[in-house]
């Protein structure tokens, strides 16, 4: 099975570093990175399988993947010729999510999906707004489309629901999506301000370029609403889930919840009323006993109340590109095993 990557930034680097270190299973299982896409880094293909390991040591040093313009590799100029023109299975989508347009990560994933190739993505944007649209393109081509990666980065979801709890119907979600807010209302319990706990996320680099998305809930928003599309079959957007961030959230907020014998967590919730549908996104008192309230740092999570088997609480203690890295990694042996 040969793979296409498309965006090699954080994401994209640690599934390649992942290749690496999982060399020798994917070889067993006939796996091979044949091609990688970058809009400012160049592109290579290479239809015999590219030395992942070479091509990381080669942009480590000059800033460009298509420096490894040797062992077969061809460079490629336009990443759409790459779409187009050469051979490859599946697409894997690494590039960044835009929030506001869900591009280029639509374009690419339906051109994919319309010449009749898998794809795997960790586009949150794209699948939150586009959700219908791709998956209805992919049931027509006869394709594959996953995106575990889009919602909990590398703690299993979708694949949980999809292999684990077949006939269950999800009644409620509740969850915490976003590990940058979690790990900011975590570093605000012992004792820092926004502003400090903010300044310290983005001094070790664990904040996107815009840490607003993650502080305003605009991130967990669009993975509600994918968690709503997929998981429980309803017809909702972006603008229908109530949405406040933490950025108004104080000290004195954190220590309020603290005396009611709770803490204070930024959650995503799903519910199907009698007459109504409750979809939000706001930073709620969890009490003790819930348990999505131990989650502290980077760590997300999920709690789910089926019809079947009362309620499922999975969890996840990091939230960066190698956990993302990883579920892409999952899917694409899934669709192996398929």
């Amino acid at each position: 099975m040969d793979v296409l990557l498309f965006g090699c930034g954080r994401v994209g680097r640690a599934f390649c570093e992942l290749l690496c270190r999982k060399s020798d299973m994917l070889k067993r299982a006939s796996i091979s990175l044949v091609g990688v896409a970058t809009k400012s880094r160049g592109c290579i293909y290479n239809p015999h399988g590219i030395d992942v390991d070479d091509m990381l040591r080669w942009e480590s040093i000059t800033g460009r993947i298509d420096a490894l313009s040797r062992g077969g590799c061809s460079v490629i100029q336009d990443s759409n010729e790459m779409l187009r023109d050469i051979n490859y299975d599946v697409l894997v989508d690494c590039t960044p999510s835009d929030f506001d347009l869900g591009e280029p990560a639509r374009s690419i994933i339906i051109k994919a999906i319309q010449k009749g190739k898998h794809v795997i993505t960790a586009n949150t944007a794209a699948m939150s707004l586009y959700f219908d649209e791709i998956m209805d393109e992919a049931l027509e081509m006869g394709v594959k489309v996953l995106y575990e990666a889009t919602v909990l980065s590398g703690t299993p979801l979708f694949s949980l629901v999809r292999d684990g709890l077949p006939g269950c119907r999800i009644k409620r979600f509740e969850g915490i999506l976003n590990g940058t807010c979690n790990y900011i209302l975590s570093i605000m319990e012992m004792g820092c301000s926004f502003d400090e706990a903010l300044l310290e996320t983005q001094r070790r680099g664990l904040s996107e370029q815009n840490p607003w998305v993650d502080i305003d809930g605009l991130e967990a928003a669009a993975k509600t609403v994918i968690v709503a599309k997929s998981l429980m079959g309803l017809n909702v957007g972006m603008s229908q889930v109530h949405v406040k961030g933490i950025r108004n959230v104080t000290t004195q907020a954190i220590e309020d919840a603290k005396r009611r014998g709770g803490k204070l967590k930024l959650l995503s919730r799903v519910e199907i009323n009698a007459d109504d549908l409750d979809i939000t996104v706001n930073p709620e008192i969890l009490s003790m006993g819930h348990p999505l309230a131990y989650l502290e740092g980077f760590s997300v999570g999920a709690l789910l109340l089926t019809d079947m088997i009362g309620e499922i609480c999975v969890s996840g203690s990091g939230s960066g590109p190698k956990e993302t890295s990883y579920s892409l990694l999952r899917d694409l042996l899934s669709l192996k095993g398929r």
